[in-house]
């Protein structure tokens, strides 16, 4: 009996020797843990020691440099006299974009480590350590956070715990790579640069590189990093804060993307000090996150007000002009009801859409502005609502929009629940549009907090709404109103042609991402759905007010059914017309790109009513084709019409949330020209001549 107690006691003993080399502190937003690499050292022997943080999700702490806001971690060791503590080493850090700030750190569980030398001459059976350490977590707010941490490590021979084995080797693998390449870099006041000393070999696969500075003065966390290959290796631009302090010592981590592999390297360059950097890079990408809030916001403002004027937004716009032309006999605060009714419709469901966009990716979803037209079933749904309103508008039946009554005083609650449903209509048939301004505001929004994202997409769905809600409180505009008379009834059937142009823009669009067989299904389910109602207005015996609504369930049901079982078409097809042309792939681009010849990328979608027009007024011209012939400019078209994870990882890296995108790519280059969202045939020209 004897025996077996000598050995749980000795199996309880190791235990507590395992448990030893660990300390644990749960706060409210993070789960801390120290632990040792031994779980036995001689003396004179290193101990490597991991801190390891699991912020709470959403939340984050930082790098040594924490950029434009934040704190680092900070241990006080408490160790026995004649101990050596190394340098903290951390993981590769990456950008935390807040508003206009830019933070360095880590959004997801990090592993800091530390080398302790345990004194030659220790003589005690164990080695206690014991550190106090304090770090800022942050979600919007930001926490400061403590804790006491204590374990001993037995002295011995050296043993690796196997406790805590996973958690060094994590650690390790996040770590950058020790230099290998020289490195200079250039500080004037306004600007740096950094060169890499690298070979032609090792920059063909190069599509991607980002410097995350040890020390302050270097750049301007927030601004864009651009960077160019030249014959001495990669040229790194950067933007310096005017009047910062360049620093005496320089370091940091270099991130780049080689092909398909993500490395990071210290990179330790020598420092020079010019009076100026000329921009030698043939167009700097301007990445959207860079914008300041207020600009965004701005740019989203004036976005919006220009939609007015995109051709998507029309008919529903004639709609609004209507009731406008109706509001005669409307009382001043009868007409302010109706141009907030209004607004409040844009706005509400521009959250509903801004909502689903976000959450979906957050799930993981590649998907951007204009994503619910990917959907055929969206699309089919906006087919039946169009249709549906075009007959309201005819006479054929009755909708509560809240212009119809032709020649009434249109005082009743109706008209605000039709300025509020003419405003869900504006924001649906306005996201396939993308107006100047928009492309930067939207690709802002998307890569910030939903709070921030939220303020620029309201501020588009309120510019979209503002010319009808001033024109609600001007009396100019009231004084010349006509009155209401017969003559409305017959205006407003005339507004059900541009309802069924809307419509028939949708089927083709519906056509193009399910097939032909799925919209002739389509059309099939609409006539069943408008005879049903049509039934139901012929009686009014039982039978029929029931079987008319049970003949379009079923309808729907049967097309839906079916809907869901049927491949979409593929979509890949290069534009026409040009003597160079092919489907967009990375692939593609980068192997054009290495062979220096000049490249023409532009990424569009069937529901995207920008992208066509583009195409028709400008791309698809017969000068502009003989143009890029002449200059041996091949073509990629990117079709996102269908959702395209690749697509959208191009529209991300150029700060876009949608489509359109156009890029130039001039013969030896490898930066790209943005183009605008709205194209000319002399723009096209100036930038290939350029």
């Amino acid at each position: 009996m004897s025996k077996y107690l000598t050995s749980l006691i000795a199996l309880l003993s190791l235990s507590v020797v395992a448990v030893a080399q660990q300390s644990v502190v749960q706060e409210s937003h993070t789960l801390a843990t120290l632990a040792a690499e031994k779980s036995e050292a001689e003396p004179g022997s290193t101990v490597w020691i991991a801190l390891k943080h699991e912020p709470k999700e959403g939340w984050h702490t930082y790098w040594k440099n924490p950029g434009d806001s934040g704190i680092q971690t900070i241990i006080n060791w408490s160790l026995s006299d004649g101990s050596t503590i190394g340098e903290t080493l951390y993981p590769v850090p990456h950008p935390l974009p807040f508003g206009p700030l830019t933070n360095y750190g880590y959004d997801a569980p990090s592993i800091l480590l530390t080398p302790i030398t345990i004194p030659s001459e220790y003589q005690a059976p164990t080695y206690p350590v014991k550190a106090s350490i304090e770090w800022l977590i942050c979600e919007v707010e930001c926490i400061p956070q403590f804790g006491e941490f204590s374990f001993d490590i037995q002295i011995g021979e050296n043993t690796i715990s196997a406790e805590n084995r996973s958690i060094f080797t994590e650690a390790r693998t996040k770590m950058p790579e020790p230099a290998f390449w020289d490195a200079s870099l250039s500080i004037a006041p306004e600007a740096a640069e950094l060169v890499v000393y690298m070979d032609a070999e090792e920059t063909s696969d190069l599509s991607d590189a980002y410097f995350f500075p040890d020390q302050e003065g270097i750049l301007d966390y927030a601004a864009p990093q651009t960077f160019r290959i030249s014959e001495d290796g990669l040229v790194l631009s950067l933007t310096r804060l005017k009047g910062s302090v360049a620093p005496e010592a320089i370091s940091g981590i270099l991130k780049l993307t080689i092909g398909d592999h993500v490395t990071a390297v210290e990179v330790d360059p020598e420092r020079h000090i010019v009076e100026s950097i000329s921009n030698t890079s043939d167009a700097p990408i301007i990445h959207a996150s860079s914008l300041p809030l207020w600009q965004a916001a701005l740019f989203a403002l004036i976005g919006g007000l220009i939609l007015n004027l995109m051709p998507c937004v029309f008919p529903v716009l004639s709609l609004k002009a209507f009731s406008f032309l109706s509001a005669g006999g409307l009382s001043k605060s009868e007409r302010r009801q109706e141009g907030w009714s209004y607004t409040f419709g844009i706005l509400a469901s521009f959250g509903a859409v801004v909502g689903v966009l976000l959450l979906l990716r957050a799930g993981g979803s590649a998907v951007g502005w204009g994503f619910q037209l990917q959907e055929p079933m969206f699309v089919a749904f906006m087919i039946f609502v169009m249709v549906l309103v075009s007959l309201s508008l005819a006479g054929m039946f009755n909708i509560q929009t809240g212009f119809e009554g032709a020649g009434q005083a249109l005082a009743s609650q109706s008209g605000n629940k039709g300025a509020f449903f003419t405003g869900v209509l504006a924001t649906l048939v306005a996201t396939p549009c993308t107006a100047p301004f928009m492309a930067p505001a939207l690709g802002y929004a998307l890569s910030q907090p939903f709070y921030v994202a939220l303020t620029v997409f309201f501020m588009l769905g309120f510019g979209l709404a503002l010319p009808f809600l001033v024109l609600s409180y001007s009396e100019t505009v009231a004084r010349a109103m006509p009155r209401p008379g017969a003559w409305m009834e017959k205006f407003k059937k005339g507004l059900a042609f541009p309802m069924l142009a809307t419509a028939a823009w949708l089927l083709w669009v519906f056509s193009n991402s399910a097939g032909s067989f799925a919209m002739l299904l389509l059309m099939l389910a609409l006539i069943t759905i408008v005879f049903a109602i049509w039934l139901w207005q012929q009686s009014d015996g039982k039978v029929v007010r029931v079987l008319s609504p049970l003949i379009g369930l079923l309808a729907v049901v049967a097309f839906v059914t079916q809907i869901e079982t049927m491949p979409a078409p593929s979509g890949e097809n290069a534009p026409e017309g040009f003597a160079n042309t092919a489907v967009y792939s990375n692939a593609t681009l980068d192997g054009l790109l290495n062979d220096d010849k000049p490249v023409f990328a532009y990424f569009t979608a069937d529901w995207c009513i920008t992208c066509k027009v583009n195409e028709r007024v400008a791309l698809y011209r017969e000068e502009t084709i003989d143009m890029f012939d002449k200059a041996g400019i091949t073509v990629l078209k990117g079709d996102y019409t269908n959702q395209d994870a690749e697509i959208a990882g191009v529209l991300s890296k150029y700060g876009r949330a949608g489509v359109p995108l156009y890029l130039y790519f001039p013969a030896g280059s490898k930066e790209a020209v943005v183009l605008p969202e709205v194209l000319t045939v002399g723009l096209l020209a100036d930038t290939i001549d350029g």
